[in-house]
């Protein structure tokens, strides 16, 4: 089937990664190497609500300080002339996500964050997006440079793109795997077809 929908993960896939992860992780309590957005689901309702507040703060500052991935625009313009939706799937949220999007004046058909539907590696948003670009899982395409990503992409039976600078042992479950959005862009276009 013809292409209809990108799904792009955000920070690290568009957007140059600027939130220090273990920062934020040893600011909330939280031990090293452990998904934030899960650590936080196990914390009572104060907890959460103070390490929400964290979370927030460190993404809203990443947001304000972020820097396009190069491609990253000729990326989306090129879909756009070719008539091939893009959507972002995050696990930032929708305030972070709405001030990065107005920074680089970017337009994107639908966006999915943690707000409105449970995070990557939850299927969900996946099926949101679609669902609202008007895309079959074969018409889908879920493009992260995370496990999260792939896995998300997966589980809808979308087809999926690792966007890796280096070899990971969770990439191989992508349908795909490259180091630039160029190769991302070459892969598409040949999707497409």
């Amino acid at each position: 089937m013809a292409l209809k929908l990108v799904v792009f993960d955000l920070d690290g896939t568009l957007l140059e990664p600027m939130l220090d992860f273990e920062a934020v992780r040893a600011e909330i309590g939280l031990p090293s190497a452990t998904p934030i957005l899960e650590a936080m689901a196990c914390l009572d309702d104060a907890d959460q609500a103070r390490a929400r507040a964290i979370l927030d703060r460190h993404e809203a500052e990443a947001a304000a300080q972020s820097r396009l991935i190069p491609g990253a625009r000729d990326l989306l313009a090129h879909l756009r002339r070719r008539g091939i939706k893009a959507a972002i799937l995050t696990r930032n949220s929708r305030a972070s996500v709405d001030l990065a999007v107005r920074r680089h004046g970017l337009v994107f058909d639908a966006s999915v964050t943690r707000d409105e539907h449970k995070p990557k590696p939850s299927p969900d948003g996946v099926r949101r997006l679609m669902a609202l670009c008007g895309a079959l899982p074969d018409e889908t395409i879920v493009v992260g440079d995370y496990r999260f990503d792939i896995e998300a992409g997966r589980s809808t039976g979308a087809r999926t793109i690792a966007l890796i600078s280096e070899p990971k042992e969770w990439a191989k479950d992508a349908t795909w795997s490259v180091g630039s959005l160029a190769e991302v862009q070459r892969l598409l276009d040949t999707a497409a077809r």
